[in-house]
This record gives structure tokens, sequence and C-alpha cells, in this order.
């Protein structure tokens, strides 16, 4: 559901901005909310197109609200250097994506704290409108909507103050035990822990809230849920980059790979390779050079009456500047290229030549047997 592909609004600060399909799904649920219960309720006499207005409006300052949070995380990142891929907006709010995580605890807190401030300073601007504007005796239409984003938006400063992974405050936790005991790694395993306890018991006072007749509780445990999955995702993602930090890409790599020929049709492949072998892709070769990757879904895009008809060479990934990557390499610094939906594989080469073949199962195995 996550991984659809978002699409492009623009840019701000040179930063691109996206927003996920899924984003629709709380939009449309904020806007209706506000339309046909907070605002009828706040306000009744109200014709309802001006409520369905003031909804949808309200709505689209709100995430703008929460492009402007993670905007704040995202500039203080790159004063430190650290490159900003994007920003996106999903169905649980928004996200920055950087290159990079911060080089050390100092810059890891003011990126975390800068978030909760710029929605602080939200609330701030929002509450004086709303007093400026309904003092001067303005209709209530104009500073409704004002009220309710300062009221949400101190709310959204608080919530993600709370200690725990993937929540600023979390970040804040981490840099602040990473500064204390100079151990990032053990910073984020408490952190991410903290973030789990807190996200399991939004799910239980969730469940418990449901069994009582209260449906509104379900999306509280869902965010609680989606909190607890990110808190272990993040240890996991630092447990790999510290077990594969200053490891080269030829040290875990599976050597002298099968490789296939561009020549051979896809139905003899199948035979011979994908039911006969242990692998799900393989490098393919046509006149003594690599030409591409084939892999097991690869075949499965093309009709099964074309196979006996299809080469190899026809049907193969042949990106070589996605594919391909120098042995001496560092192993952390690839693992981005090996993740959905990228090639699943990455072809390793030594002054021309193919030498190895890197997987996800390669660098699973490493972590492996540096846990023993």
């Amino acid at each position: 559901m996550f991984n659809l592909p978002s699409f492009r609004l623009g840019r701000l600060f040179g930063i691109p901005l996206e927003v996920n399909p899924t984003w629709l799904i709380i939009f449309v649920l904020v806007a209706t909310t506000l339309s046909f219960t907070y605002y009828p309720g706040e306000f009744p006499g109200r014709a309802p197109w001006v409520n369905a207005l003031s909804g949808i409006i309200t709505a689209l300052l709100f995430f703008a609200s929460i492009i402007a949070h993670e905007l704040s995380h995202s500039l203080v990142a790159k004063t430190g250097g650290i490159k900003v891929e994007k920003v996106t907006l999903f169905v649980f709010g928004g996200v920055a994506q950087m290159e990079e995580e911060p080089a050390g605890p100092g810059r890891e807190f003011f990126m975390a704290i800068a978030g909760p401030l710029a929605s602080l300073v939200l609330a701030a601007m929002f509450f004086l409108a709303y007093v400026g504007l309904s003092a001067a005796g303005v209709t209530d239409i104009v500073w409704a909507p004002f009220q309710y984003l300062a009221f949400i938006n101190f709310w959204v400063a608080l919530f993600n103050l709370l200690p725990g992974f993937p929540l600023d405050g979390g970040r804040v936790l981490r840099a602040v035990l990473w500064g204390i005991g100079g151990d990032q790694l053990k910073a984020t395993l408490w952190a991410s822990r903290a973030g789990q306890f807190i996200g399991y018991t939004m799910v239980a006072v969730a469940v418990l809230g449901v069994l009582r007749g209260s449906l509104d509780f379900i999306w509280f445990g869902l965010i609680g849920w989606f909190i607890a999955m990110l808190a272990e995702a993040s240890y996991r993602q630092q447990l790999l980059k510290a077990t594969l930090e200053g490891v080269r890409v030829s040290a875990i790599m599976s050597p002298a790979p099968v490789v296939a020929p561009g020549s051979m049709t896809l139905e003899e492949l199948v035979e011979e390779y994908f039911l006969g072998g242990r692998h799900s892709r393989y490098p393919v070769e046509s006149a003594g050079s690599i030409i591409g990757l084939i892999s097991l879904s690869d075949v499965k895009r093309i009709p099964r009456d074309e196979w006996a008809t299809t080469y190899v060479a026809e049907a193969a990934d042949r990106d070589l500047s996605r594919l391909l990557i120098d042995g001496g390499e560092a192993a952390d610094s690839v693992l981005p290229r090996l993740t959905t939906p990228g090639p699943g594989a990455l072809l390793v080469v030594e002054d021309g030549r193919l030498v190895g073949i890197l997987t996800r199962a390669d660098v699973v195995s490493r972590i492996r047997r540096a846990s023993i």
C-alpha cells in the first residue's frame, strides 16, 4: 500500500515535494470530519456548503503545516551538508527522506527539534490571527479555520515530542543518549524501544476504546501500530549500517556467479536455470560482455506463449548504470540500491570483469555472521 508511486507537487528551497496516493485517505477523512462534524457542531446554523468549504480549506492548510514541519527538518539538515532527496505526504502525515544520517548527536538534536518548533511557531501565528480577527468583529467563517489550526499544530508539536522513535522526540532522545554514551547504535536501541512502547500503548488504548463502542479509536490504533513498526525498523536499519561500516562489497558478495547467455530463449532459461538452479536472478552475457540482469519476475512479465521466441537479452534489465558496482565500494553505501523497487541484485565488476553478484541474501548472511 505504501509503495505506491508518489506524484511531484513542485519544489521549495530546492527540495522536491511529493504526495503519495495514500495521502488522499487521510485528506478525505480530515476534510469530511471538519465539514460534517466539527464545524456544524461548533458553529450551528451555517449553510452546509460553508462548512464544506471551510473543511476543505482547513484540511489543505493543515497539510501545508505538515509540509512546513518536514521542511524545517530538511533545511536544518541541508545546513549540515546532508542532501534531502524529497519530502512526501502520505497516509500517516509527512516524511523527509535524506541520503544519510547526521554525523553527530548535536546535528541530530537540532534536526529533530526543528519540526516541533516549526509547529509551535505555526500554532502561535494561527492563534494570533484567530484572536485578532475575532476581536475585530470579522465573521467566524474567516477566523474559525485559524482557531482550529492553532489547536491542531500545538498538538502535532506535543505528539511529535513524545520520546520514542520514529517521532521527533525519539530522535531528540537518541541524540541525548548518543551524546552521553558515545554509542549511536545503543542510543538507537533505547530510542526504538521507547517508540515501540509508545506505539503498542496507543494500540492497547485503541482496542479498549473500540471495545467500549468508540470507533474513533481505530485511527489512533493504526497510528500506534505504524509507530511501533517504524521504531523496530529504525533499529534494524541502524544495526545494518553498524554491521556493514567499513566493509567492502567484495567481502560480502557471492563470487563467480553463474551467467546466463543472452542468446538463450526464456523457455530454455526457465528449464535450465530457474527450475534446475538455485538462484532467482542471473547476470546476462552477450559476445563476452555483461549486458544486464535477468530475474524470474522479468520472465513472468512476458506472456507464457512467447517464451519460446523471446531471448534472454530482450527481457533482461539492461540498465547497467544502476546494476554495476565496484568491488571496492563501501557495502553500506550501496544498500539503498538493493531495496525495493530496485533490481534486487547488483553486479560487481573489477577492471571491467564480472567478479561477483551482491544480493539482499548476501547482506543478511553477513549480519548473521556478525551476530554470532
